[in-house]
C-alpha cells in the first residue's frame, strides 16, 4: 500500500497480482469530503513514473487530467453536433466538407491530445497533394483550429497545436473589384440587380433572397431582411427509412441551427437572417426605383417566393446562376475580365471610400461594421443614408 502523503502528492506502488505498477494522486474532495484520486498504471515502475507525472502537471495547469482517449474523428461528431446549434448552414457546410474530405481521413484516428504541430503540417502537404489552392488548405487549416480550439474549452487538451504552425499564405488577389471606369459602363448598362448591388454592398445572398414586399419603392428603400442558403439534410425518421442519403428521407428535416430564424422555400434553399442578423434599409436612388419598377412590370411567370430575382420556374437563383448572369453583365459594359459577384462588394466599399462617403454611413448600408455604432447612431444617419448612396452615384457616374 502506498505510504501516507500529503494532499496533491503522487506515489507509486506495485499491483502483484496483475503484474502493472499504479500511480495515484489527489485531485481535491467529493461532495462527502473524501479525497478524489486519480490513477495511472503502466508495465514498469519508470514508465508510471512518467504517466504520473504528466498527470500531476495536468491537473497543477488545468485543475484535473486532460482527455488521453478521445481520437479526432470523435471529437469532429462532437463538435459538429454543438456547433450546428450555432452556425449559419454554409459555414456548417464548409466545416463538414473539410472534417470529412481533409481532416478524418488524415488525422481520424489519432488521440487528440497527442497531436503535435506536425501534424498540422502533414495536413498542409496532404491537401497540397491534391493539387488543390491554398485556400483550401488554409480552410482545412481554420476547420481543424476551430475543431481544436473546442476541445481546449471542453478541457481535453491543453493547448490548440494548429495555432503554433502557420497558414499556407495565399497569394493576394490584385483584381477582387472593379475600377471606377468599369464601375460606371455596369451601371450605364441600367441592370436594376447590379445596380442595387453597387449602391447598396448588398451581399449576393441577400439580393438572391430580396422579396418584392421588400422593396418600398414609394419611399424609396429595399429592406435587406433575408439571405439565401442552400443547405443539407438530416434524417427526420431515426435513421428507419432505409435511406442512406438522408434528402431521399421521407421524414427529412433540414439541418438549420435551432437558434437561426429561417424560412424554408423549397428543396434545399431556406432564408436566413443577415449576417450581423439585424434587417438593414438599404436607401434607392430615384433612377434605381424607375429600374425596379420596369423589372417588376416585366416579370411573368411562376414567382411562389415572391423573389425579385428567380429562375424562369421560380425557384430561387444559385450563386452559379448569379456568376454566369454577373459575367454576361460585364460583357455587355465591355467589362473583360473574370470577375465574381462578390467583387461587387468590394468594389461598393472602395468607391464609397473614394468618393468621401463617412465609414459610418457606408458601413450602415451594407452590414459591414459594428452593430453597436450603427444602433448608435439609427435615427441621425436616416438622411446621411440616402445622401451617401446619392453621392456615390454621383461619383460613379461623373468617372
Amino acid at each position: 500500500m502506498p505510504k501516507r502523503r500529503d494532499h496533491g502528492q503522487g506515489a507509486l506502488y506495485e499491483l502483484k497480482a496483475r503484474g502493472l505498477w499504479r500511480g495515484v494522486v489527489d485531485n481535491g474532495y467529493t461532495p462527502d469530503g473524501r479525497r478524489r484520486q486519480q490513477y495511472v498504471h503502466a508495465k514498469t515502475r519508470d514508465d508510471c513514473a512518467k504517466k504520473l507525472r504528466r498527470l500531476m502537471q495536468e491537473i497543477a495547469e488545468h485543475g484535473g487530467p486532460l482527455d488521453h482517449h478521445t481520437r479526432v474523428s470523435e471529437l469532429a461528431d462532437l463538435w459538429l453536433a454543438d456547433a450546428g446549434d450555432r452556425l449559419k448552414p454554409k459555414t456548417m457546410q464548409g466545416y463538414r466538407s473539410h472534417i470529412a474530405t481533409n481532416i478524418v481521413p488524415l488525422l481520424g484516428n489519432r488521440i487528440v491530445a497527442d497531436l503535435k504541430p506536425s501534424d498540422v503540417r502533414r495536413l498542409h502537404s496532404a491537401v497540397f497533394a491534391r493539387k488543390v489552392g491554398p485556400a483550401t488548405v488554409a480552410g482545412a487549416h481554420r476547420t481543424l483550429s476551430a475543431l481544436l480550439s473546442y476541445a481546449v474549452d471542453e478541457g481535453l487538451i491543453s493547448r490548440n497545436v494548429a495555432e503554433s504552425v502557420d497558414m499556407p499564405r495565399q497569394a493576394p488577389s490584385h483584381r477582387d473589384s472593379l475600377t471606377r471606369t468599369e464601375a460606371e459602363a455596369l451601371l450605364s448598362a441600367g441592370d436594376p440587380r447590379w445596380t442595387l448591388a453597387l449602391l447598396s454592398g448588398a451581399r449576393d445572398g441577400e439580393i438572391r433572397a430580396l422579396r418584392t414586399s421588400d422593396l418600398d419603392l414609394e419611399r424609396g428603400i429595399a429592406h435587406i431582411s433575408w439571405s439565401l442558403a442552400e443547405v443539407t439534410s438530416r434524417h427526420g425518421c431515426g435513421g428507419t427509412c432505409g435511406h442512406v442519403r438522408a434528402g431521399t428521407c421521407p421524414q427529412r428535416v433540414l439541418d438549420i441551427a435551432p437558434n437561426l430564424e429561417a424560412r424554408e422555400l423549397e428543396g434545399r434553399w431556406v432564408a436566413v437572417r443577415p449576417k450581423s442578423s439585424q434587417p438593414r434599409h438599404a436607401p434607392l436612388t430615384p433612377e434605381l426605383v424607375s429600374l425596379l419598377r420596369a423589372h417588376l412590370d416585366a416579370a411573368d411567370g411562376a414567382n411562389p417566393h415572391d423573389l425579385v430575382w428567380h429562375r424562369a420556374d421560380g425557384k430561387p437563383l444559385s450563386n452559379t446562376d448569379s456568376n454566369i448572369a454577373f459575367r454576361a453583365a460585364l460583357e455587355g459594359a465591355g467589362i473583360d475580365r473574370p470577375a465574381t459577384v462578390h467583387w461587387l462588394r468590394h468594389t461598393y466599399t472602395t468607391m464609397a471610400e473614394h468618393a468621401g462617403i463617412p465609414w459610418v454611413v457606408y458601413s450602415r448600408i451594407s452590414g459591414h461594421g459594428s452593430e453597436d455604432i450603427s444602433r448608435r447612431y439609427t435615427h441621425q444617419l436616416e438622411q446621411e443614408s440616402q445622401d451617401g448612396v446619392a453621392t456615390l452615384e454621383a461619383f460613379l457616374r461623373t468617372s
